[in-house]
């Protein structure tokens, strides 16, 4: 599996995804962002784009477009990895 190539800005731990454990970024590098969707989370609507790897197109995560609850629009704009997607190199 090709290495994504994320510029660590993280902004907060997320306490799950759908497969474990997510961290929420400000940044990230080598993806393409798909449609937009709305969908129901823990947290609330939100309207996400998913997020792929540039190289291999294998599915990272998520970018929260729009929260429709005002206590989640900190959320809009990050961008959400999970954290058995990330793998780390030398840093």
């Amino acid at each position: 599996m090709p290495t994504l190539l994320v510029w660590f800005q993280l902004a907060f731990s997320l306490e799950s995804a759908n497969n474990g454990k997510a961290f929420l970024f400000s940044h990230v590098v080598n993806i393409v962002q798909g449609t937009k969707v709305d969908k129901m989370m823990i947290t609330g609507m939100h309207t996400v784009s998913y997020i792929y790897c540039k190289d291999c197109g294998e599915l990272l995560g998520w970018k929260y477009v729009r929260a429709f609850d005002g206590s989640q629009k900190y959320k809009e704009g990050k961008f959400v990895l999970e954290n058995f997607k990330i793998v780390k190199g030398n840093w």
